[in-house]
């Protein structure tokens, strides 16, 4: 395969076969890699956010309930 270089972008080269432009900066690509990881930590930290969310209120139904059946054997 050989590569020409697309005039006026230095990170952009055309492979002569496919006629495919490709991106060469490869500090780029790291950079995107890593911001990619970071959204999906992110949203992965929203989602056990949400989990725990979900487990604290059915929790404090659950102790609400057990309160009102005390509340409920003390009036008999």
């Amino acid at each position: 395969m050989s590569y020409m270089k697309v005039k006026e972008n230095h990170n952009l080269v055309r492979d002569s076969h496919s006629k495919a432009v490709l991106n060469t900066d490869v500090q780029a690509l790291k950079e995107y890699y890593a911001k990619r990881e970071i959204v999906r930590k992110e949203k992965q930290e929203k989602s056990e956010t949400r989990e725990r969310l979900a487990k604290l209120e059915d929790d404090m139904q659950e102790i609400k309930n057990l309160l009102i059946d005390i509340a409920n054997l003390r009036k008999q």
